[in-house]
């Protein structure tokens, strides 16, 4: 690799705004920070010779603005509550009429490198309708999967609460 091609940096801290993951969910911010930095630009990585971090962030606004744009099963006027380790998800739903439905769920981090949305109920008047959330989440899970990610890292939080989802991770040097 030539020079041109690859950069050195001591320190480095990168925060990125409106990061669109390839199923379509927009990370409102995700920060990587470390030191001893190297910067490849084709195709673009970024590695570390020291453990570093890696903190992403997704609003409740975020995700209900994809839940509309993917509009699953027909649903719609989606409204999200993130709060207590909880993900609660209104929408209405159009079977023979419109009803509104609920589903709450929470993240799951499997073996450090995906993130799982895991269904705890779900709730249409009165009646549940797991089989046909599960499907849903069964399409989109992980719903996050550091392979996608020019960093190598590993998962080790994920906190839901006060309007946000927040995933913190650490950024290792690459195995050889």
């Amino acid at each position: 690799m030539s020079n041109r091609e690859h950069a050195s940096i001591r320190e480095f801290h990168a925060e990125f705004g409106g990061v669109k993951l390839p199923f379509g969910l927009e990370l409102d911010r995700v920060a990587v920070s470390g030191h001893g930095v190297g910067i490849q630009r084709e195709p673009f990585a970024i590695e570390v010779e020291e453990p570093g971090t890696l903190e992403a962030t997704v609003t409740d606004l975020g995700l209900q603005a994809f839940l509309e744009k993917k509009a699953a099963g027909g649903l719609r006027d989606f409204f999200v509550q993130l709060s207590e380790g909880e993900v609660h998800v209104h929408a209405t739903a159009r079977m023979i009429v419109e009803i509104r439905a609920v589903a709450i769920c929470t993240l799951d981090i499997v073996d450090g490198t995906q993130l799982f949305v895991r269904l705890k109920k779900v709730d249409v008047l009165g009646v549940g309708a797991r089989g046909l959330v599960q499907k849903h989440l069964d399409e989109i899970n992980p719903v996050l999967d550091v392979a996608d990610l020019p960093v190598s890292a590993t998962l080790t939080a994920v906190e839901v609460g006060g309007g946000k989802i927040v995933i913190r991770g650490t950024v290792a040097p690459k195995k050889s």
